[in-house]
């Protein structure tokens, strides 16, 4: 698994605390059809939005047990040229 350098440094406007984790992750996307309206488009890419939340499944292997979590993914971005950050905002339990 290769290693991922933290973000920069943000101001910290997080509604939970957060402990490190490096634990080996599995998303299942949930929704197959997602449908919005562009906002732009270049040569490279495409900006739209939604109305509907792209829904996934999140599990997670630690400490030799695998939990499952439902959730919609709140963004994506390219960190590297090999490395994307998702985060995904979990349901209410």
């Amino acid at each position: 698994m290769e290693s991922h350098e933290p973000a920069t440094h943000t101001t910290d406007l997080r509604r939970a605390p957060r402990r490190p984790v490096a634990a080996p992750i599995r998303m299942r996307v949930e929704s197959e059809t997602l449908e919005g309206v562009s906002e732009n488009i270049s040569g490279v890419g495409l900006m739209f939005f939604a109305d509907a939340p792209l829904r996934v499944t999140i599990e997670v292997e630690e400490e030799g047990a695998t939990r499952s979590y439902s959730g919609r993914l709140v963004r994506a971005q390219k960190m590297s040229e090999s490395s994307t950050g998702y985060a995904i905002e979990f349901d209410p339990h």
